[in-house]
């Protein structure tokens, strides 16, 4: 059985459910995203800053690593302050951004000694504006050169710039435009390329099951925003896609620049396995997730999720109890053992995120087995 820390070395703050943009493919505002179709007519949530004080506090001692969520992290109220604080406390911290905020915020982010940003552009100009709203891309592209300038006239390499690639119906042959002929690489230390994460309905279906079984709970409001059929990816050329990432890499490989493909292998074939939801025909196949032993989400209303993305699943609330309290609690052991004799949850093979964690989880689990 692989072993836990006491506390989560890995935490993701939920900071704000508020979004600048409306991006097509945003499981949060997109066109099937929770937030858009949400019928309560609620406000959206903003993470409470003394709940914020309260977790950096009770984390401390282990100096976990922070990312900041949204919604658009930068349009939290109290975000300088937070920086500010999580530095203090000796841990690091980053965040992805639609980079639309970015130019206003550079100077702040360079002075507080913030990590890592990672913007997410979607391509040249006209594909990026028509995936992520007009004017989306130049106020990225400003973000990212004001933040080069503002560490350069400071003398520091913090916050290093990361690109995000989200590869849709609508991009995926622009790849080599954006890298190879518009974006200055020089500006940028780390370029992602990811697929988009998405669910069959059958997978969600299964996953209600076991939301009911194992939990109690009734919720479909998450995962129902990340269900796609493959037919829906009918128009990708793999053939053509796996081209032009292989071209942008080789143009990175030159540039000694880091990057990091999810899935790793952007074959033409992996890639149409993962289109078509056969992922058990993919080259990279993972048997489990570290994310159970590791990991949190903490939402803007304060809930524990111990899964990024799917909030249906809450195991617990920091108005009721402590972070220490519900991640060694029965709840979040129940969570574990299910991954114990079952290795994933029936969401898990459409999560890029899998990616991330499963070279790790493969190196921890022999260590502590």
């Amino acid at each position: 059985m692989l072993k836990y820390s006491s506390l989560p070395r890995n935490v993701t703050l939920h900071l704000t459910e508020n979004c600048n943009l409306r991006c097509k493919m945003c499981y949060f505002w997109g066109e099937t995203g929770t937030s858009s179709n949400e019928s309560s007519g609620k406000k959206p949530a903003v993470m409470d800053f003394e709940l914020v004080k309260k977790i950096i506090l009770e984390l401390r001692s282990v100096t976990p690593f922070y990312s900041l969520f949204g919604g658009e992290p930068l349009t939290y109220p109290y975000l300088e302050e937070l920086i500010i604080r999580i530095k203090n406390a000796g841990s690091i911290v980053d965040t992805p951004t639609n980079g639309t905020l970015l130019a206003k915020n550079a100077s702040m982010l360079v002075r507080t000694g913030f990590d890592s940003i990672r913007v997410s552009l979607d391509g040249p100009q006209e594909t990026n504006d028509l995936q992520r709203g007009a004017g989306s891309y130049a106020k990225a592209i400003k973000g990212i050169e004001t933040l080069h300038n503002e560490k350069e006239k400071a003398g520091k390499k913090k916050p290093t710039i990361s690109l995000i690639y989200t590869i849709t119906n609508d991009n995926y042959d622009s790849i080599e435009k954006l890298f190879l002929d518009d974006i200055d690489l020089n500006k940028i230390d780390w370029v992602t390329i990811q697929m988009q994460n998405f669910l069959t309905e059958s997978m969600g279906k299964s996953y209600a099951k076991f939301l009911k079984s194992e939990f109690g709970i009734n919720s479909n409001n998450y995962w129902k925003a990340m269900v796609r059929s493959p037919g829906d990816f009918a128009n990708i050329d793999t053939e053509e896609l796996s081209h032009q990432v292989k071209s942008v890499i080789v143009k990175l490989d030159s540039m000694h620049k880091n990057y990091l493909l999810l899935p790793p292998t952007f074959s033409a074939g992996n890639i149409k396995a993962y289109l078509a939801a056969k992922w058990e025909e993919m080259t990279d196949i993972y048997k489990s997730c570290l994310s159970p032993w590791t990991s949190i989400d903490i939402t803007a209303s304060g809930d524990i999720a111990p899964c990024h993305i799917f909030y249906d699943l809450i195991l617990g609330n920091l108005s009721k109890n402590s972070i220490s309290d519900i991640w060694n609690g029965d709840k979040f052991q129940i969570f574990r053992n299910y991954f114990n004799q079952n290795s994933l949850l029936p969401v898990c093979s459409g999560c890029c995120i899998l990616y991330l964690s499963g070279k790790k989880f493969r190196k921890l689990a022999k260590s502590n087995m």
